[in-house]
């Protein structure tokens, strides 16, 4: 069986808090090769920052409803379907949500970027 998910902590207002990580599914990871590719650089990085305000906007939507925060209550979609934030506290946390958002991307894309041009 194939390992989808995997289990990562980030520094939250200063709590540490756990979140688990799907890949996106066939349709939506070649979407994000197609969008990634056109770019002019290997380095992760560089190629989102380089992106539209509306294709990291949508590029960030697709990542986050891929994302869930572990809480002692179960786990908690961190964007729903509709673009909705399902984890509010991240609505205005930018940074933590571009971490999440390249995580998603590194996941979901294991293998196609050398290591070098990896950064998160």
């Amino acid at each position: 069986m194939r390992t989808v998910t995997k289990t990562i902590s980030l520094s939250v207002d200063g709590n540490n808090m756990e979140f688990r990580i799907t890949k996106l599914d066939a349709f939506s990871g070649a979407k994000l090769l197609k969008l990634l590719s056109h770019a002019g650089t290997d380095n992760l990085q560089e190629l989102v920052l380089g992106l539209s305000e509306f294709e990291l906007e949508s590029l960030m939507k697709t990542c986050l409803r891929s994302v869930a925060v572990l809480l002692p209550a179960g786990p908690m979609k961190v964007m729903d379907e509709g673009g909705n934030w399902g984890y509010p506290e991240l609505e205005y946390d930018s940074w933590n949500c571009l971490k999440l958002t390249m995580e998603v991307i590194q996941w979901t894309l294991e293998g196609f970027f050398p290591e070098s041009g990896r950064g998160s």
